[in-house]
C-alpha cells in the first residue's frame, strides 16, 4: 500500500506540472505563433519598443504632417512604404528601399500617379504582390468604379510591375483599407450601398478566383463606422478602427477580434490604454515578422503637427489581450450575421428585434444598447428609448454615447433645454467636432433640419471640409429637401469638391437634375 500510495502521489505530481507546464508554455506558444521566423528587418536604426508605445522614425517617417498609413515593410525588409496627406487632402505614396547595409531617402514609387491619390499600401504575405487604394483611372477593358477602389502591383527582386485594378468582381469602388491573409482571403472596407457607413468586408479566394465579399457580422460591423482592417496572415485575429460606444471618450480606437474554436469570431474587444487614448487611433498593421504593432494617432495633433502620427508597440500586447476574459466571448451566429444584414438594409424592425434578442445574451453590450436605442428613436419609440438608456444611465453614466443618445431623444420630444442641458458637459475636447457631425446626422434623419443646420455649421467653424458637405447634399437629395441639397452641394464646390462626374454619377443626386440650379451648379466644375 506505502509503495502504491507513493506510485500515486508521483503520478498526481506528474500530471499537477504537466498542468502548470501547460499553463505556461501555452500562452508563449500562442506568442511565438504569432512572430513569423525568417530575416532580421531592420526597422529604420530605431529603438525597438517595449509596452509603451512610441514615436515611430521621428524626423523621417513620423513627421509634422499627416501620416495617412501605418507603414508596410515588405516581408524580406527591403522596402517600406506608407502614405503622406498634404493639407489640401492630396495623398502622396513614399517608398524607401534597403541596400548595402542602409536605408535610402524617401522617394516616390515608380507606380505612384501624380494625378490621383494612392493610399494605404499593405504586401501580401510572400511579398510579391503589393496593394493599395486610389482614385487614378482603371485601365481600358476594366469596368469604370466609383471613387478609390483597390489596386495591386506585383514586386520583383529590383523593380515594380505595372499597377492594374484588383479584381473588379470584389473591388467596384469606394474600397479603401485591406488587408490579405496566406491563403488569400482579402478583407476590406468599403461605404458601397447599404445605411451602416463604412463596413468591413471578406473575399475569400476558392480555386483561384475571389468569391462574392461578405460583410462582417454584427459587432465587428456595427451600425456607424469601421475601417482600416488589419487581418493576420494565418487569420486567427483581426484589429479594425472604429468608432462605437465602446471606444474611449467617442471618439475612434482600434478594436480586436479572435477567430474562435468554432472558427467564427470573438465580440471585438478596444485594444485599450496601451494603444488607445482620448484621440482618434487608426491604421494598425503588424511588423511582417510579427514583433511589432504600428498604428496611428492625432494624439500630438497641434498647429504645426497636422494630422496622425505612426506609433509601435512590442506586439505582445496582442497576446495580452487574446489571453483576457474579455475577449473569450464569440459572436452568436447566425444572429450576428442577421442582424448587420438588417442594419445594412435599413430594415429597423427586424433590426430592433434581433438586437433585443442580442441584449438577451449579452446585457452587458454597450454597443447594442446605444444601436437599439438609436433604432427605438429612429422609429419614434421615444418612451421605449427613454426608459432603456435611463436604465442605462445607472451602469454607463458618463458615456458619451448613451448622453448623446438620450439628448436626442429628449429633442424628440421637445424637451429641447433638458437635452442642451445634458450634452453641454460633452461638447468640448478634442472629439468636439464629430460630436457636433454626429448630432448633426442624427438631427437630420429625424427631421429636424434647422437644428441639424446648426450643429453642422458648428462643427464646420473648427474645420472646414468639402466631404461633409457634399454628403450633407446627398442626404438632403434623398430625402427631397432640395434647397438645402443645393446649398450644401455649393458649399462643397466652394471648398474645391469640383469633380464633375462625382455629381453626375452619385445616384443620391438624381432627383435633383431636373431643376434648373442644377445646371448652374454644374458650370462650376472641373
Amino acid at each position: 500500500m506505502q509503495l502504491e500510495t507513493r506510485i500515486m502521489m508521483s503520478l498526481n505530481y506528474k500530471h499537477r506540472f504537466a498542468r502548470l507546464l501547460i499553463a505556461v508554455v501555452a500562452p508563449l506558444v500562442l506568442f511565438q505563433c504569432s512572430r513569423e521566423k525568417g530575416k532580421s528587418i531592420d526597422y529604420l536604426g530605431q529603438k525597438p519598443p517595449g509596452d509603451t508605445a512610441q514615436l515611430f522614425a521621428p524626423g523621417l517617417i513620423t513627421t509634422d504632417s499627416y501620416e495617412h498609413s501605418a507603414p508596410a515593410f515588405s516581408p524580406d525588409g527591403k522596402v517600406v512604404l506608407w502614405t503622406v496627406v498634404d493639407k489640401s487632402y492630396r495623398a502622396s505614396m513614399m517608398e524607401m528601399s534597403y541596400d548595402d547595409g542602409k536605408w535610402s531617402s524617401p522617394y516616390r514609387p515608380s507606380f505612384a500617379d501624380s494625378t490621383a491619390d494612392d493610399y494605404y499600401p499593405s504586401f501580401s504575405p510572400d511579398g510579391k504582390k503589393l496593394y493599395f487604394s486610389s482614385r487614378r483611372n482603371v485601365p481600358s477593358g476594366y469596368p469604370e468604379g466609383k471613387g478609390i477602389r483597390i489596386w495591386q502591383v506585383d514586386r520583383t527582386e529590383s523593380r515594380w510591375g505595372n499597377p492594374s485594378p484588383f479584381d473588379t468582381t470584389v473591388s467596384k469602388g469606394e474600397n479603401y483599407a485591406h488587408s490579405i491573409t496566406k491563403n488569400g482571403t482579402l478583407y476590406f472596407s468599403t461605404s458601397i450601398g447599404g445605411a451602416t457607413s463604412w463596413s468591413l468586408q471578406k473575399s475569400e479566394k476558392v480555386n483561384g478566383s475571389h468569391t462574392k465579399p461578405t460583410l462582417l457580422p454584427y459587432s465587428i460591423n456595427n451600425v456607424d463606422y469601421e475601417d482600416g482592417p488589419f487581418v493576420s496572415p494565418d487569420e486567427s485575429f483581426l484589429i479594425f478602427d472604429s468608432q462605437r460606444p465602446d471606444a474611449i471618450d467617442g471618439g475612434i480606437d482600434l478594436f480586436i477580434s479572435f477567430k474562435d474554436k468554432d472558427n467564427g469570431w470573438t465580440i471585438p474587444v478596444n485594444m485599450g490604454p496601451k494603444i488607445n487614448s482620448k484621440a482618434a487611433e487608426r491604421f494598425a498593421k503588424l511588423s511582417p515578422d510579427g514583433k511589432y504593432l504600428f498604428f496611428g494617432s492625432n494624439r500630438n495633433m497641434s498647429d504645426t503637427n497636422w494630422g496622425f502620427d505612426i506609433y509601435w508597440i512590442d506586439a505582445k500586447v496582442i497576446d495580452d489581450l487574446r489571453n483576457h476574459e474579455s475577449a473569450q466571448h464569440s459572436i452568436e451566429l447566425p444572429l450576428g450575421n442577421e442582424i448587420i444584414d438588417a442594419l445594412y438594409k435599413n430594415d429597423t424592425e427586424s433590426a430592433g428585434t434581433k438586437l433585443s434578442q442580442w441584449l438577451t445574451s449579452n446585457p452587458g453590450s454597450l454597443n447594442a444598447t446605444v444601436t437599439y436605442s438609436s433604432i427605438l428613436r429612429k422609429s419614434k419609440e421615444y418612451l421605449s428609448a427613454e426608459k432603456l438608456l435611463t436604465t442605462s444611465l445607472m451602469q454607463w453614466n458618463n458615456n458619451t454615447s448613451i448622453i448623446m443618445e438620450m439628448s436626442l431623444v429628449k429633442f424628440a420630444v421637445n424637451k429641447d433645454d433638458e437635452a442642451i442641458e445634458l450634452i453641454r458637459p460633452i461638447l468640448e475636447g478634442d472629439q468636439l467636432r464629430e460630436r457636433y457631425l454626429y448630432l448633426s446626422r442624427s438631427l437630420l434623419d429625424m427631421g429636424m433640419f434647422t437644428r441639424s443646420d446648426d450643429y453642422f455649421e458648428k462643427a464646420m467653424t473648427i474645420s472646414p471640409a468639402s466631404y461633409p458637405y457634399f454628403n450633407r447634399g446627398c442626404s438632403y437629395a434623398r430625402i427631397g429637401e432640395k434647397t438645402r441639397a443645393f446649398e450644401a452641394l455649393n458649399k462643397a464646390v466652394v471648398l474645391g469638391h469640383t469633380t464633375k462626374k462625382e455629381y453626375e454619377d452619385n445616384p443620391a443626386l438624381k432627383s435633383l437634375k431636373s431643376d434648373s440650379r442644377w445646371r448652374v451648379l454644374m458650370e462650376k466644375m472641373k
